[in-house]
C-alpha cells in the first residue's frame, strides 16, 4: 500500500468541497492528477457506491467505480492495467477539535505484479505525486 498524508489548516468541511470540485482543479493543481469528470451529469458531492468516473492521471485516462463518497472517505477502484488494479482513497479526517484536517490518499494494488509498486519500487513515485497534490490542495484550502 501507499500512502501519503498533511495537515491542512482549514476545516474538514472546506477541504472536502475544494476536493470535491473536480472541474476547479486547473486553477491550482495541473500537475498528476489531471482530471476527474463524473458521468451522467451527477455533481460530485452526490456519487454513490457503483456509479463511474473518468479520471485523467498523468495522460492516463481510465473509468474508475466509485465506492464510497461520504464526509470523511472519497474512494474508487480503477480497472486493472498489466493485470495490477488499484483501489484509491481519499480520507478526510477533523484534527484539531475541526479546526484543520489530515488529509491522506492511499492505494491498494492487487494483482500479478503489484509488487513492483510498492513503496520501494515505482511506488516512490506515486508517493511523490501524492505529495505535491497534497501540497497543492493545502495552499488551496488555507488561502485567504
Amino acid at each position: 500500500m501507499i500512502t501519503s498524508s498533511i495537515e491542512i489548516a482549514a476545516p474538514p468541511a472546506k477541504v472536502r468541497e475544494i476536493f470535491l470540485n473536480f472541474s476547479a482543479y486547473p486553477e491550482w493543481h495541473t500537475e498528476w492528477l489531471k482530471e476527474i469528470k463524473t458521468q451522467d451529469g451527477k455533481a460530485p458531492q452526490d456519487l454513490v457506491s457503483g456509479d463511474k468516473i473518468d479520471v485523467n492521471i498523468e495522460s492516463f485516462k481510465f473509468v474508475a467505480e466509485v465506492k464510497e463518497n461520504t464526509e470523511t472517505l472519497f474512494s474508487w477502484q480503477g480497472p486493472p492495467v498489466f493485470t495490477i488494479a488499484g483501489y484509491h482513497k481519499f480520507h478526510i479526517e477533523p484534527a484539531n477539535d475541526g479546526a484543520s484536517t489530515i488529509f491522506t490518499q492511499t492505494e491498494d494494488l492487487k494483482g500479478l505484479l503489484a509488487f513492483i509498486m510498492s513503496p520501494s519500487l515505482l511506488g516512490k513515485k506515486m508517493r511523490a505525486h501524492f505529495d505535491e497534490f497534497h501540497r497543492d490542495l493545502k495552499a488551496r484550502a488555507e488561502q485567504a
